[in-house]
């Protein structure tokens, strides 16, 4: 299903994110355990030790303290430690404190957060310069209905609020569910909400809403670069259109290819019934792959124009492609909002 998001403005990018988060700081005084310990998560052969999976995670339900990670740890040396993972599909686990005595020894991971979505996760458990590999199924399912605006401002066409989600399916039946974390990324100064899917996918967007613009930040069909660029703006009128920079690809016999996307706004406060959903106030984009075919000169490439339909305070609730073969799309089924 992801393959709808590397061809349109939901796209799915493996960049590396700067997550945002507060820095932990602790005093450890006497017994000169002020200073660091050391040690590894691997045995002397250079395998990870043992790690075992405590407790029940459950989509939207904050970790407990029956959810924790026992992890296997081979001390060195006595002092202060920190031994923790990264955090995926909303949650975390970490322990810190000090250990006295050398030798192999298990330390409880506390979990923290709330599963956004229900599949398996990947964590890496690090300890000083030693890491391993940990997975988590969450299960359970994001809280259905058609949709909540308890906090979404009235005019947004593109929410970011944390714990929204939204499920889509295709024209074969096959669904995509998508959730705005409470995680930001930062890049260039700017800061940007972190989307994940169902299938491990993360997307990250931002917005400017007295301005009306919504940006992501990624790679644009095939291109290598990762570039900003803005999807949608819901102040200008129809007909109106942008354009991202000129962009590179090698898509035959490693022959550059260049091109770039213009945005349209197609038609603004249509109306729509998307799998049963009575839909008003959309915004229709019609985006548009433009060849060039000498420098400076470009033209459009029929089979690339594909349409995206937001409505107010729900989002994105229809992609189209009506010049593939076969001809995809992508509608809304169910939303929340928080």
């Amino acid at each position: 299903m992801s393959k709808y998001f590397n061809k349109t403005i939901l796209l799915f990018c493996g960049a590396m994110l700067v997550l945002a988060c507060s820095k932990e700081t602790s005093f450890e005084l006497g017994l000169g355990l002020a200073n660091p310990s050391t040690g590894t998560l691997k045995d002397s052969s250079g395998n990870c030790q043992s790690f075992s999976v405590n407790g029940s995670y459950v989509v939207d339900s904050t970790l407990t303290d029956s959810n924790y990670i026992v992890v296997t740890a081979t001390i060195t040396k006595g002092g202060t430690y920190k031994i923790y993972s990264d955090t995926a599909n909303g949650y975390w686990f970490k322990d810190s404190s000090y250990v006295l005595n050398a030798g192999a020894q298990t330390f409880k991971l506390k979990g923290y957060g709330k599963p956004i979505l229900p599949l398996k996760s990947v964590f890496t458990i690090y300890y000083n310069t030693s890491y391993c590999l940990v997975s988590v199924t969450a299960t359970g399912t994001p809280s259905s209905g058609g949709g909540s605006t308890v906090t979404s401002p009235s005019g947004d066409y593109f929410p970011t609020t944390a714990g929204s989600n939204w499920t889509y399916y295709d024209l074969t039946g096959d669904s995509l569910t998508v959730a705005c974390s409470n995680f930001t990324a930062t890049i260039a100064s700017k800061t940007y909400k972190v989307f994940t899917s169902n299938q491990g996918d993360t997307s990250i967007y931002r917005k400017d809403s007295l301005q009306g613009e919504y940006y992501t930040y990624g790679t644009f069909a095939g291109d290598s670069r990762l570039i900003e660029y803005k999807f949608l703006d819901d102040k200008v009128a129809s007909n109106s259109f942008w354009e991202t920079d000129t962009l590179t690809t090698s898509t035959f016999l490693g022959i550059p290819s260049v091109y770039k996307i213009r945005f349209t706004i197609d038609a603004k406060n249509t109306q729509y019934t998307i799998n049963g959903n009575a839909l008003d106030s959309v915004i229709k984009v019609k985006q548009e792959v433009l060849g060039q075919v000498s420098p400076g000169l470009f033209t459009i490439l029929p089979t690339g124009t594909s349409y995206a339909y937001y409505a107010k305070k729900v989002g994105l609730v229809w992609l189209d492609f009506p010049n593939y073969t076969p001809a995809e799309a992508l509608k809304i089924k169910r939303w929340t909002i928080f």
